[in-house]
């Protein structure tokens, strides 16, 4: 019986530590919506300060210009490579590491989500109304930020292969109509069996590259 009582009171100690951490990540999640930026960004835009992407860029009309890593807050490119020149990620995973140096996010990506994360909240804090270390440093703004008119984006890893999931029920419904017709658009067995086939790493390219299609 005692052992009943201290397995229930165990129970008890994990609901009230379950909702302190839900209490904890509704208030980080609403601290985080209440996020401002220096940089106006239009309230339209997919890119806040809440959202920040990773990709690669170069600047138009320097064809020979390094890819560098970025990321987009509002109608800008945050130069990556610039940020890290100028010291701005100390955190203890990307203070001395190369990654946002190279032409493509790899190395990035291969140091794992607290190395991603690291990135994201450095980001967040060097672009909040409230942090003065780029904001109020107009010459390190102008290298880091550059208007998105001004940068090409171009594909941001290097892809050594990869595996195509025909997963989407839209996407499988559209090609079983070219290919067998309405009557039976998706088989079966789809429903029940993953469908995975290997694609061509060539395949994988940036939005809207100009697809050369064959002549029949």
């Amino acid at each position: 019986h005692g052992f009943y009582c201290a397995l229930r009171a165990n129970q008890r100690g994990g609901q009230s530590t379950r909702r302190a951490q839900e209490r904890d990540t509704t208030a980080m999640a609403e601290g985080k919506l209440l996020l401002r930026s220096f940089v106006e960004v239009p309230r339209d835009s997919h890119f806040p300060i809440q959202n920040l992407p990773f990709g690669v860029f170069r600047r138009r009309g320097q064809p020979e210009g390094p890819p560098r890593p970025a990321t987009a807050i509002g109608d800008f490119a945050l130069d990556l490579a610039a940020v890290s020149a100028a010291g701005l990620f100390d955190g203890p995973l990307l203070s001395a590491s190369p990654c946002f140096h190279q032409e493509t996010l790899n190395m990035f990506l291969g140091l794992g989500r607290p190395a991603w994360k690291e990135a994201r909240a450095t980001l967040q804090k060097i672009l909040s109304a409230d942090e003065p270390v780029l904001r109020d440093n107009e010459a390190l703004r102008k290298n880091c930020l550059v208007p998105m008119s001004d940068v090409e984006m171009l594909l941001p890893i290097t892809v050594g292969d990869y595996t195509d999931f025909f997963c989407s029920v839209h996407h499988a419904r559209n090609c079983g109509f070219i290919f067998r017709g309405p009557q039976t658009p998706v088989n079966p067995n789809w429903f029940h069996l993953p469908v995975g086939y290997h694609g061509r790493a060539s395949s994988v390219i940036i939005s809207g590259t100009d697809i050369i299609r064959p002549r029949y």
